[in-house]
């Protein structure tokens, strides 16, 4: 099932949207996506994944919380006013369905939404958040964590490669050092100063890029069943169809 609302002045409306199973939830899930989803309805790659990961979760038997995002130029680095806007509609979403959190409550957030994601995380407004998966997310300074989390995942592909190259190198210079998530997701993890003490875990994905789409040749693994497990939601495998005899039933007499 899926309930759409409006946050939001009149001037600024958006939509907010709780898709969720047919029995009771299990898991709340709060989902923020890249820079490159705005809607949550979009056609592009990201979107689709978030379309697939949604529909997964709730045949697991979770409800997932999604709004819509503010557009924003994708060829342009993402800046702390991006960020912003982002966390305060995730706030708002959270603060609208918060009589209706049910089972452990995550935020799943991608690249910019993982940004967003973790300046909630430092607010007073992150009491419900029990748990926190971040995928591409790259920490570059000490980040405070308020909230009462019990584990924090980030997630990375092993394709996203990131580099670093000295202050006063002309703009078009190519990075001389480039990292890969093995190393540089440790220096993420090191830099998260949290006020209670979650599981810290960091997990690579083989094969797959920063919002976790394949990159290389040949099969590599289905994001979406892991990404589920870390938020808690359990798929419930179905329960088979008694099956009927097409025996022919006995003359009466």
């Amino acid at each position: 099932m899926t309930v759409q609302r409006r946050g939001g002045g009149s001037s600024s409306a958006y939509r907010l949207r709780r898709s969720s199973p047919t029995g009771p939830a299990n898991a709340t899930v709060v989902l923020a996506g890249p820079g490159t989803v705005s809607g949550y309805d979009g056609e592009g790659r990201d979107d689709l994944l978030l379309a697939s990961l949604t529909r997964h979760l709730v045949a697991g038997g979770a409800q997932v919380l999604q709004c819509d995002m503010p557009a924003r130029r994708t060829d342009v680095p993402s800046e702390k006013a991006d960020e912003v806007a982002r966390a305060e509609r995730l706030t708002h979403l959270l603060r609208a369905n918060a009589h209706l959190a049910s089972g452990p409550v995550s935020l799943l957030g991608f690249s910019l939404g993982g940004h967003a994601a973790l300046r909630l995380l430092g607010s007073t407004q992150s009491r419900l958040v029990d748990r926190a998966v971040l995928v591409g997310t790259v920490v570059d300074q000490e980040t405070f964590i308020n909230a009462p989390i019990t584990s924090l995942d980030l997630v990375y592909g092993s394709c996203d490669l990131i580099g670093y190259r000295a202050a006063d190198a002309p703009a078009d210079e190519l990075p001389p050092i480039t990292c890969s998530p093995d190393v540089y997701g440790k220096w993420c993890a090191s830099r998260l100063i949290c006020r209670h003490e979650p599981a810290v875990r960091i997990h690579l994905l083989k094969g797959l890029g920063h919002t976790l789409h394949p990159c290389v040749a040949g099969p590599v693994m289905d994001p979406v069943p892991f990404l589920a497990t870390l938020t808690g939601a359990q798929v419930v495998p179905r329960r088979p169809k008694p099956h009927r005899s097409s025996a022919p039933s006995r003359p009466h007499g």
